[in-house]
């Protein structure tokens, strides 16, 4: 089986539609990291688009908590906290239904899903070997996947040593017996590693691999749609810059 997984939507549709576009046909399950909403100008129909995911696993992310009420936005800077106001003043209430129904860890068989940590799985960001190894203390199955840094990674522990790398398009992760593994997906609405393409993976439980693809979209699209709505121009320069 192939199961597609991505991460940080942020109400960006272009960018949301043209990863579906992509692995439809190439996967059999979907999985969602968290945040669809946040950032973008389009929370209610990326809300939609996912729920309309026969299937799909998702867990909630820190701006989808925040939206609800359910995180304090004083955590998040200015901009950050600007587009979660204007979010909330525009999400439906089937919207806001469907994030207050998401879980904050899900697992299937082999793999964990969360949006930042075993320890803290809606805040953390695991950046670093040590902000890997207290979840990895934890991790009961073979892959943990999650999202929240924007930034595609992998983290692999082999007998008591723990080592990572970043993903390479084209370059499947094998994942070997024996160990355990964080698999960070990207961000599909706003990525943070210098490359300003939606990151998603399709993980095969068949080979045992997880590759990266990165997926073009119309990025001045999603920008005019950003400033027709009066979000932050930082938020709305940045897509461009993959930062």
């Amino acid at each position: 089986m192939k199961i597609g997984i991505f991460s940080d939507v942020h109400a960006n549709l272009p960018a949301l539609e043209a990863v579906l576009s992509f692995l439809d046909g190439k996967v059999d399950k979907y999985i969602c990291c968290g945040d669809i909403v946040g950032y973008g100008p389009h929370p209610n129909e990326c809300i939609k688009k996912i729920a309309g995911i026969d299937g799909i696993m998702c867990v909630a992310g820190n701006h989808d908590w925040a939206v609800l009420g359910l995180e304090d936005i004083s955590k998040f800077n200015e901009h950050a906290a600007a587009a979660i106001k204007w979010t909330k003043s525009v999400l439906t209430d089937e919207s806001q239904s469907y994030l207050l129904g998401l879980d904050y860890k899900l697992a299937g068989s082999g793999f964990i899903v969360v949006h930042g940590s075993l320890t803290d799985p809606i805040d953390q960001y695991v950046r670093t070997v040590s902000d890997y190894i207290p979840s990895m203390k934890k991790q009961d199955r073979r892959i943990l996947f999650d999202g929240h840094t924007h930034q595609p990674l992998y983290f692999r522990a082999t007998g008591g040593v723990v080592d990572f790398g970043i993903f390479i398009p084209g370059k499947k992760l094998e994942i070997a017996d024996g160990s355990k593994y964080l698999v960070n997906v990207g961000s599909v609405g706003q990525p943070r590693d210098g490359d300003e393409r939606s990151a998603c993976v399709i993980y095969d439980t068949d080979e045992m691999t997880v590759e990266l693809y990165r997926v073009e979209y119309d990025i001045k699209s999603v920008q005019s749609d950003m400033a027709r709505v009066g979000l932050p121009r930082y938020l709305i320069e940045r897509l461009e810059k993959g930062e």
